[in-house]
């Protein structure tokens, strides 16, 4: 079983669990919570079984939401659910192009934000999301299957579509072509002191009733508990599926407007806001000071190496790669490697005779964890194969946080 450390908030409480269930040999469920400048995310995935890497289907989704809602923030939630849901297709099918074993597979996704604190929430496919609040259980979403279609034209009844034989046939997921349309909750919920969302899997509600997920929820004790209860309920039912729930508990739930916003808005071109609170100032200012330091460590490096650099057009390039040569083949190699003159070049020797070869170049960025040859030919207009080959990079995957050189 994978379970998350509980975590204690200004005004919620939230526990996760997954487990692999009693049939399963894999567990292709994924969840996660974030703390974004965005406000506070909560994500369950379920890998389509049928489908290819289901596994990586979900965790792609979840690591995909965490990054777009920790680095662009939105003034308008539902607009910021809508466009990560968006963003995170785009990286399904991406993988898929560059993963050929992996092509067309997908996930379910139920997701909360809470912000101001109200409780946005999304969902596509057949995982869900429970309100329990005054000892009754509503389900927040509707699934994106058949049989729900079926019950939405009356022809069978909500009762009959629990043991229909197509029941886990879904009408769209996260991964499958055209683009799912995610459902969106335009009002927030705005819950009370002591009220419950449960955000789960098939492999929860087909296995542990309403009813018993009702009884469960409405038992004083921790939550930690009452998710242990239904994990437990789950497998012992049969646990065919894999199973993955997170209980998320408020209290202290004073209306806040949105200019009390508990979280710190950091990335934005047009909005300013200010951090909640003033310890969150002082470390920011102590990590832009380390990075500051570090930054002229490396500068006053490289002006040690550089200050033989005579005023040619490489030195006035925006970027520029160096590189050690040894042989004038050498540097006819890098030459041809990167497309540029040797005309263009600027030869110079450091202090300890190590010979340098000076280039321009179209830019040197830091590899994003999610980077591949794909987005970085997209994003700089210069060919993957050229990319490659300056960086002597031998598979498809580039290694986050390194450096990478494009050239013209």
């Amino acid at each position: 079983m994978e379970t998350s450390k509980t975590k204690e908030l200004s005004n919620f409480h939230y526990i996760s669990l997954s487990d692999v269930g009693a049939r399963r040999t894999n567990n292709e469920d994924c969840h996660g919570y974030f703390d974004t400048v965005n406000g506070h995310v909560f994500a369950v995935c379920d890998g389509c079984g049928g489908l290819p890497c289901g596994e990586k289907a979900s965790q792609t989704v979840v690591n995909s939401l965490k990054f777009f809602f920790s680095n662009y923030y939105y003034k308008d939630p539902v607009q910021a659910i809508k466009d990560a849901v968006d963003y995170s297709q785009t990286r399904l099918i991406e993988e898929g192009r560059h993963n050929p074993e992996c092509a067309g597979m997908a996930t379910t996704l139920v997701l909360v934000l809470v912000r101001y604190n109200k409780a946005y929430y999304a969902n596509i496919g057949d995982s869900r999301i429970y309100h329990f609040a005054r000892r009754k259980l509503i389900q927040l979403t509707k699934d994106d299957s058949y049989v729900q279609t079926l019950v939405d034209r009356g022809e069978i009844s909500p009762e009959e579509a629990e043991n229909h034989p197509r029941k886990n046939e879904l009408i769209q997921a996260l991964g499958i072509k055209p683009s799912p349309t995610p459902h969106i909750s335009i009002q927030p919920l705005e819950p009370n002191d002591g009220e419950i969302l449960l955000l789960c899997t098939d492999g929860l509600y087909n296995m542990v009733s309403p009813k018993d997920i009702s009884a469960t929820l409405s038992r004083r004790g921790y939550i930690e508990d009452k998710a242990d209860e239904l994990l437990k309920t789950a497998i012992a039912n049969g646990g065919f599926d894999n199973i993955t729930l997170q209980i998320i508990k408020f209290y202290n739930m004073n209306p806040l407007s949105d200019n009390t916003e508990q979280t710190p808005l950091l990335v934005s071109d047009t909005e300013h806001t200010h951090t909640r609170i003033p310890v969150a100032i002082a470390i920011l200012s102590i990590i832009f000071i380390i990075l500051g330091v570090l930054m002229y460590l490396k500068e006053e490096k490289k002006k040690t190496i550089h200050q033989h650099v005579d005023s040619t057009s490489a030195s006035n390039a925006a970027y520029t790669a160096t590189f050690a040569i040894n042989s004038q083949q050498c540097a006819d190699s890098i030459a041809q490697v990167f497309g540029t003159e040797l005309s263009q070049a600027v030869f110079f020797a450091s202090p300890d005779s190590i010979q340098y070869m000076k280039i321009p170049v179209k830019a040197i960025t830091t590899a994003r964890y999610y980077d591949n040859l794909h987005t970085l030919e997209m994003l700089y207009g210069t060919s993957a194969n050229k990319i490659k080959k300056a960086n002597g990079i031998t598979g498809d995957e580039i290694t986050p946080a390194s450096e990478i050189i494009i050239p013209f």
